[in-house]
């Protein structure tokens, strides 16, 4: 992966309500919010529980293992910032919700659908960016 010092890509702008998130990543954790009434998960960050309508969320730590979900192999990337081909994966997390990321340490081609993953953190200077690799 790359190191901040020389990261060219395009990075996240956190906001007030995704900041928690973001400083999560920094710290190599993942972090999901979760309805301290109902118990639901909730991602992406919202104000309220779109299962209770509560706003009592609180960020939890969850265990960054999943499986894909579904993917796609992106071919021609939209940016020369990326080189494809590359995997976009949505994994669904070994507690429930899902979450958009990119596959690394893997050739996109041998992706599929219930592959075994672990979130994988990478410093990129100004944010800590999480993707997913095949688990260990």
């Amino acid at each position: 992966m790359t190191s901040a010092e020389t990261w060219q890509r395009p990075l996240p702008t956190p906001s007030p309500l995704s900041e928690p998130f973001w400083q999560a990543t920094r710290e190599g954790r993942l972090v999901i919010q979760r309805c301290t009434r109902c118990g639901e998960y909730v991602w992406v960050p919202q104000m309220v529980c779109r299962t209770c309508l509560t706003e009592t969320l609180e960020w939890t730590p969850v265990s960054g293992r999943g499986t894909v979900y579904t993917f796609v192999v992106i071919h021609r990337a939209a940016t020369p910032a990326f080189t494809a081909p590359y995997a976009i994966v949505v994994v669904e997390l070994e507690e429930g919700p899902r979450i958009l990321s990119d596959m690394v340490d893997v050739d996109p081609a041998a992706v599929a659908i219930g592959m075994p993953v672990e979130v994988a953190f990478e410093d990129a200077g100004s944010v800590g960016l999480y993707h997913f690799r095949p688990r260990r």
